[in-house]
C-alpha cells in the first residue's frame, strides 16, 4: 500500500485522533505520526496505528481501535482509487 506523505497527514487531519485538530492545531500537527506509520512494514495493523500514537503522546489509548480502524481503511481506499492496491 503506498500512499504520499502528504495524503497520510491529510487522513490523521481528518481522523484527528487525540483532539489537536479541533482545538486548533495546523492541519499538519500529525506529520510525525504519517511518517512512523508509513514507515511500517506491509499494510498498517490496528495495533500498529494505536501504537504509534501511543508512544508519540505517551498515552495508551491517545487513538482509539475504532480510529485506528478508520484510518487503515482510509490508507487502503485510498490507495485502491489510485490503483495501488
Amino acid at each position: 500500500m503506498a500512499i504520499s506523505r502528504d495524503e497520510m497527514i491529510k487522513i490523521l487531519a481528518q481522523a484527528d485522533p487525540v483532539g489537536l485538530i479541533a482545538a486548533g492545531a495546523p492541519r499538519d500537527e500529525y506529520a510525525n505520526e504519517a511518517d512512523e506509520i508509513l514507515a511500517l512494514r506491509g499494510t498498517p495493523q490496528v495495533t500498529e496505528i494505536t501504537g504509534v500514537f501511543s508512544v508519540s503522546f505517551s498515552e495508551p489509548g491517545a487513538c482509539t481501535r475504532e480510529t485506528a480502524r478508520w484510518i487503515a481503511e482510509e490508507m487502503a481506499r485510498r490507495s485502491a482509487e489510485r490503483g495501488e492496491g
